[in-house]
């Protein structure tokens, strides 16, 4: 199991835990909310086990008494698209049922957030009256996807993320051999959330999108998209954003500090200099434009040629 020592920085969130546990102030259901890749599901487990521990000391087990010594009945539920009425109705049969030992019982269901209403509805009948023993860990992206009484029975913990600074040394220890450039795009581009930062370097097919982000932005042509099936749509209009938000800055400050996309220097320092800023403030929009399209569920085709076309008659490229 995780132990706070395991999660890096985050002063905020773990000042809060540790308050929660010196004033043994304890509620049956917690919600872990922070963006994709902010360690969630670490965080949680980290917290499950405390919650074990007889006699925890802020974020420090003792390492010696039943909870910590003897069987941990921790139960995870998760999903690969929505949590069904049926998962939870099989997750509260288990709560009824007696521990093993005298301990208590967690119960971590991940990606809360997708549960459909009436999951909820049925979860809520579980919070309302919880077995002394039993405790709910849930992690989301968005606790607004609950339904209101859930969220009023839980207490809602924000795990916040790490700083660029925190993020980057991670990322140099874990990868000592990987390129400083792209150490430090990662850095930058992950907002904070290092399980992100580790598929920023590691995944081939986040390398590929991201590459044709850049060849797009030299010729803007939806055959680049349309060709590659590998290309991750969100994230390709996320990574175009960030190169037309790069050659803005670069256009107002000629700085290169601040830049995100700094291994390719070249190809923002041109679209800068072929575009006026208020071209390029209209591009980083109308690229926000598109991905808030596809979100809403509008046509990836009609997003993205929607967007080609108001590129092509804006920039120079």
């Amino acid at each position: 199991m995780a132990d706070f020592d395991d999660i890096k920085g985050r002063k905020p969130l773990k000042n809060q835990i540790s308050k929660l546990i010196k004033k043994g102030r304890i509620c049956h259901g917690y919600i872990f909310e922070g963006p994709v890749g902010s360690g969630k599901k670490l965080i949680a487990d980290a917290f499950s086990r405390l919650l074990f521990c007889k006699n925890p000391d802020k974020l420090k087990v003792c390492g010696h008494c039943e909870g910590c010594l003897g069987h941990k009945e921790q139960y995870i539920l998760k999903s690969d698209k929505s949590i069904s009425v049926e998962d939870i109705r099989t997750l509260i049969k288990d709560t009824q049922l007696l521990p093993l030992g005298s301990g208590n019982k967690i119960y971590i269901i991940h990606d809360a957030d997708t549960m459909t209403d009436q999951a909820q509805n049925a979860f809520l009948k579980a919070l309302e009256e919880p077995p002394s023993n039993v405790y709910f860990l849930l992690t989301v992206t968005n606790s607004e996807q609950l339904i209101d009484t859930v969220r009023s029975r839980c207490v809602i913990i924000y795990t916040g993320v790490n700083t660029e600074s925190e993020v980057k040394d991670y990322l140099q220890n874990k990868y000592p051999d990987t390129d400083i450039q792209q150490i430090n795009f990662a850095a930058c581009f992950s907002e904070g959330c290092i399980g992100r930062a580790d598929t920023l370097i590691t995944d081939e097919t986040f390398r590929q999108t991201r590459s044709a982000a850049v060849r797009y932005l030299s010729e803007i042509n939806t055959d680049l998209i349309n060709k590659d099936k590998s290309i991750d749509i969100t994230v390709f209009l996320e990574v175009l954003q960030s190169l037309f938000r790069d050659a803005l800055i670069f256009k107002e400050t000629e700085q290169t500090d601040s830049l995100i996309n700094a291994d390719f220097l070249d190809i923002i320092k041109r679209t800068a200099a072929n575009n006026s800023s208020e071209s390029l403030f209209k591009a980083c929009n109308y690229v926000a434009k598109a991905a808030k399209y596809i979100k809403d569920n509008v046509s990836v085709s009609i997003a993205i040629g929607t967007m080609n076309v108001e590129l092509m008659e804006e920039l120079n490229i």
